[in-house]
Formats: C-alpha cells, structure tokens, sequence
C-alpha cells in the first residue's frame, strides 16, 4: 500500500509503499536526501494482491481496486494514453532486470513498474536489481510514456470524422508532407518519437507512397478494435484504447526549441450517438486534445452531391451517411460532460474544419483559386483567413447545420480545403475505392495543423501570434 508525502526541501508530492518508511531516498526533482516518514496512523498496509494470471488470447484482468490510483484532477501531467492527471512524485519507473517480470496491473509478462526512492549519480532511477531505469510509465494505465515527456511540451492531435471521410489516408498523408514543409520552408526537423508505437502509421504511408497498383494502396477500414488499440487499465476496468503516434519537433539549429505532437486516428463509430463513453472511452482524447481536426466528407452531404450529380467520381456510387452534423453535436456534447463543462458553453480548442476531397468540388467556390497559405517560407495567416470565409460561406449555403454545430463547439475555428490524393479516385471493388498511385499529389494537407502549430508552439514558427489556452480534463 502507498502513502503520500513531501519532500522537506523542494516540496514536490511523492509517494511511497509502507516498508519504504524511515529509509534514505533522494528526491526525483530535487535531488535531496532525506528519511522517508512513517505513512499516517489512521491506515494500515495491506497485503501486495497475487499477480494476475493472463493466457494469450484474453486481456489482462482489471486491476485490484486497492492498486487504482486516484484520478488526481489538477496533476502536473496529462498522459497522452488514458488522458488523466498526475503529478511528477506519482511517476513509475520501468524495471530493467529480466528477473523483474509480473506487473500486479498489467500482468506476470510485463516488466514491474514501480516508485523510485534511488538514483544514480547521472539522475537515473535504480530498481530492486541495482540496473538504472531510463522509461517511465503513466500511473494511471502504466504505458511506458513518450521519449522526452518531463522536458518536452506534448498536444494531442485528435483526428475527427465519419466512417469513411479518409482519416487514415490523412494522417499517412500528413506524416509523409509534414516534415518536408517543416524543414523547407520554417527549418524544422519533424522525427518519429515512438518507430515502434508509430508503426501502424509508417505501415500506411508506406503502402500508400510504395504502391505501384491502386489495389496495392488501399488501406484498410479502421476498426474499433485491432492493431490501432491496445488493451489497458484504467479507473478499475480494463478498456481498449487507440494508440498514440507520438512525433517530435525540433529547430535545426538546435535552438532548444522543440515540442511533440500526438495524433490519434479512430474508428469513426467511436464518434457516433450511442458509443458508451465508459465502456469504450477511446475517443475521450478530444476533451484533452490541444487541437482537433474534423474531416468533413462531402460525399456523406446530400446537398454536396446535388451540385456534384454531374461528376464522375466513382464515391457519387456509395450509399449516403448524412450525420456529420450529429457528430459535430455528440463530440460537444462528450467534451463539455468530460470537462465539466455547461450547457452550450464552448471551448477555446483550435478546431481545423477541414472539407475533405477537395479535387472533386473546388469548383463549386465559383471564382478565384484559394490562397497560398505559405508564401516565401513564412505562414500567410491573412490569406488563411480568408479561404476560411470563402469555404464557411459554401457550407453556409450548402449545409448550415454543419457549420452551427462547428461554431457551438468552439470559438476559434477555421475551415479549410485538402485533399488527401489530388485526383479522383478508382473503383477496385464494390464500396471500395483507392487512390491512383502514379498521381498521387495531395493538396493542402499541412495547412491545418501549421495553423494549430502557430497557436501551440508559435515561436516554433517564428509567428506572433498568442498561445491557445490548454484542454483541461
């Protein structure tokens, strides 16, 4: 069992088990030594619980009641996997040593996880076998935690859309445009934090960008479970919980200046009326996201394909799914419950709008081409501003339900055109449609999150412009 207290010099929160009690530690933050003090009168230890047992195909057992941490509501840190709080004393460390297999949490095939009371002289936790410990764990759903998260800011990038409105072809897309237009035109270096918790993404934008066949680039559905979730503990039950695909961003010049990026792509029914919020919180990473992009597919908008009946893109085939609307209201709807928010109150979260497909209906603007938002190696934010106003105005026109739910989310949002292939494209099968490889040339997919960029790490940019205010959760 685990008691709290503070370190006499620095007064960091830590925590300790009952026999750690009157032993020398030093303090993680500052270093000190000192005697742990006895746990208070009033509890008694209780008895560490057996380790779960665990057989291939089945997922680890919830934990132990008495081994839930509590939710600390204004902890220091947001884990960037369950998305609840803690403070730095309540950070597990990794074990090292093989003979320290069996999590009382996460089951006898993981590494411990425990509370460091020693370090070494190069600031390293040290674990029962005397081996230091680089990783660090969320102690809450115990996942080893993103390379540099105690020295590097991380926003969370929540991915919103409908079944079928192209996230996963976005965000392989994004991860291949990105860092080009990072390094070329603002000399920063965008990296891969996690290769091995990335590698549902860098198996995407390989498949996309290697294809030689259409058939060859098609990806695969995301579903609600598999490969992009995994299994872990939270509050008391174990939940399936979309991976995170954690990238870093650096100055080349090694100012110092650095932040990293979390996207989450879901299954599009995560999003929908109905999905239990308890049961599968997996798309719960909006309430904590510093930026959100919602995918609109004007493909699933009647009123899109009544100005689009004389096109020949082989999507007019499929079968409507007119709720965009209602996911724009039901994402509002889980962020205010999560925040504890009132009714109709909106958040300050940057929204990027963007209209998906935008090969197939530019035409539609009936004028001028949009704006170059990046012009001369700096981010033109007036000319985004403007293709805002202009695309706001055509769904105004075309889907004004769309847009009143968009703006009661949140009063800073901006609309934006991409296209994740820049062509039409092909039919490989009924209900199946993938891109031409040998025409790939996505158009404008940066755009929004160099919008997000100039609000969340503005300096990064070399932009004036303020910070967005933080999520709480």
């Amino acid at each position: 069992m685990e008691f709290r207290f503070l370190c006499p010099f620095c007064g960091q929160k830590l925590k300790a088990d009952y026999d750690a009690a009157r032993k020398t530690v030093d303090c993680p933050k500052c270093k000190g030594e000192f005697l742990v003090p006895e746990p208070p009168r009033d509890a008694e230890p209780q008895a560490h619980p057996p380790l779960p047992t665990q057989t291939p195909d089945s997922y680890p057992p919830p934990p132990p009641q008495s081994s839930v941490p509590t939710p600390n509501l204004e902890g220091q840190h947001n884990c960037p996997v369950c998305w609840l709080r803690f403070d730095g004393g309540d950070i597990m460390h990794i074990a090292v040593h093989d003979s320290l297999r069996g999590d009382a949490i996460l089951g006898e095939d993981a590494q411990q996880r425990f509370l460091a009371t020693r370090f070494n002289n190069a600031g390293q936790a040290i674990d029962a076998m005397g081996l230091p410990c680089s990783d660090i764990a969320c102690p809450h759903c115990r996942r080893k935690l993103p390379p540099g998260f105690l020295e590097t800011q991380h926003h969370i990038i929540s991915i919103v859309g409908d079944q079928s409105a192209g996230k996963s072809y976005y965000l392989g897309v994004l991860t291949k445009m990105l860092p080009g237009t990072l390094y070329r035109d603002f000399q920063l270096v965008f990296q891969d934090s996690d290769p091995t918790g990335n590698a549902p993404v860098n198996e995407m934008r390989k498949t996309l960008f290697a294809a030689q066949t259409p058939a060859q680039a098609k990806l695969a559905k995301t579903q609600m479970t598999g490969g992009m979730y995994e299994s872990l503990p939270r509050q008391g039950r174990t939940v399936l919980l979309p991976r995170p695909f954690v990238y870093s961003i650096a100055s080349a010049d090694n100012r110092g200046e650095r932040c990293a990026l979390i996207f989450y792509d879901n299954a599009g029914e995560h999003f929908q009326p109905g999905v239990n919020m308890v049961e599968q919180p997996g798309a719960q990473h909006v309430a904590s996201a510093a930026g959100i992009l919602f995918l609109f597919d004007p493909f699933n908008s009647p009123e899109f394909r009544c100005r689009l009946i004389e096109s020949n893109d082989p999507q007019m085939e499929k079968t409507v799914i007119d709720q965009q609307d209602i996911i724009l209201a039901e994402m509002g709807a889980r962020i205010r419950n999560i925040r504890n928010l009132s009714l109709g109150e909106r958040i300050h979260t940057p929204v990027a709008f963007v209209i998906g497909k935008s090969d197939a209906w530019v035409h539609l603007l009936n004028g001028s081409p949009l704006e170059n938002p990046l012009k001369e190696s700096k981010l033109q934010r007036q000319a985004m501003e403007n293709n805002s106003e202009r695309l706001r105005a055509l769904l105004l026109e075309l889907c004004p339900n769309v847009v009143a739910n968009a703006e009661a989310l949140t009063d800073n949002i901006q609309f934006f055109a991409a296209s994740s292939f820049g062509h039409t494209p092909l039919k490989i099968g009924p209900g199946e449609y993938a891109p031409d490889p040998t025409r790939l040339k996505p158009l404008a997919v940066e755009a929004p999150v160099l919008w997000m960029l100039s609000q969340l790490c503005p300096q990064l940019l070399g932009d004036s412009a303020p910070a967005a205010q933080p999520a709480s959760s």
